[in-house]
């Protein structure tokens, strides 16, 4: 039995077609609610778990800012629950954390031997998950996801969903051009972390597509890709001040998987042409 939390999120609606053939427990929050631990150990006495993908989790980096003690309640409580729920039943552990670790100092890519240094909550959130993760359960994979992007056009409210809203109603659009980052196809991510957590290689790996480029790269690439007419501009992350700190680049590369011979993750600009051929036959549909 695979018991998944967060089910009902990006990275969860790709998690029953990717496991198919498994017996699985695909809990949003109104079935396990990971902030109250004895709602999971009540579930986990049901089905008693052999592997648990830990997916809830509290992502809007600004609101995880302006409500540091839901960030902390949801990403750190939440994941020492599960990591202790894991721990009693003996079950393996997937923990999806996040490049935003990083501070964004290193000119290239990081790697998973980089020590992490994060500059806003969500980050310093996601980094004491981790932690509590390697703390709790030795059986663990820790997988770091990037811009993640994927769900489809009734979910997607990330930026690529916004991306095409947006040119949709615009004749030009302003990306910020003075940050780095790593895009993750959602439907790629949970298709190697399948692979990863069947290898038996635990331990923290990056988990993101290939390459690395700015938001505003990935503008016109979905401006490209969809055939838009849409003018994309370059501007300063000053234009668009946020509550939260973003790291000037948190691009990673999947160097621990390279060095398995384990990293199957497509480029970035291939998962995105997939993502939106989908996406253009939801629209239709």
């Amino acid at each position: 039995m695979i018991l998944v939390t967060g089910a009902k999120g990006m990275l969860g609606s790709y998690v029953g077609r990717v496991f198919a053939d498994k017996e699985l427990c695909l809990a949003g929050r109104d079935v396990f609610d990971v902030c109250h631990f004895e709602q999971g150990a009540d579930l986990c006495n049901q089905i008693h778990p052999q592997l648990v993908i830990h997916l809830a989790a509290e992502t809007n980096v600004d609101y995880c800012e302006q409500d540091p003690d839901h960030a902390y309640r949801s990403n750190v409580i939440g994941t020492q629950n599960v990591a202790r729920l894991c721990a009693t039943h003996g079950a393996e552990l997937v923990y999806v954390s996040t490049t935003g670790i990083f501070d964004g100092d290193k000119p290239e890519p990081y790697t998973e031997f980089d020590e992490p240094h994060p500059i806003n909550v969500y980050g310093k959130t996601k980094w004491e998950g981790e932690k509590i993760v390697r703390q709790l359960c030795p059986h663990a994979y820790i997988l770091r996801a990037g811009w993640v992007f994927g769900g489809g056009p009734a979910t997607d409210k990330k930026f690529v969903g916004k991306i095409i809203q947006l040119c949709r109603e615009n004749d030009e659009i302003k990306v910020v051009n003075d940050k780095i980052g790593s895009p993750t196809s959602a439907e790629d991510f949970v298709r190697n972390t399948r692979h990863v957590a069947e290898s038996g290689f635990y331990g923290t790996y990056h988990l993101t597509s290939r390459g690395s480029c700015t938001r505003y790269d990935i503008a016109c690439e979905v401006v490209k890709i969809l055939g838009l007419k849409t003018r994309v501009t370059p501007v300063s992350s000053a234009i668009f001040p946020m509550p939260a700190l973003r790291p000037r680049n948190d691009a990673a590369r999947n160097y621990h998987l390279e060095l398995l011979g384990l990293d199957r993750m497509r480029s970035w600009q291939e998962s995105l042409a997939d993502y939106l051929e989908d996406w253009s036959k939801g629209s239709e549909g």
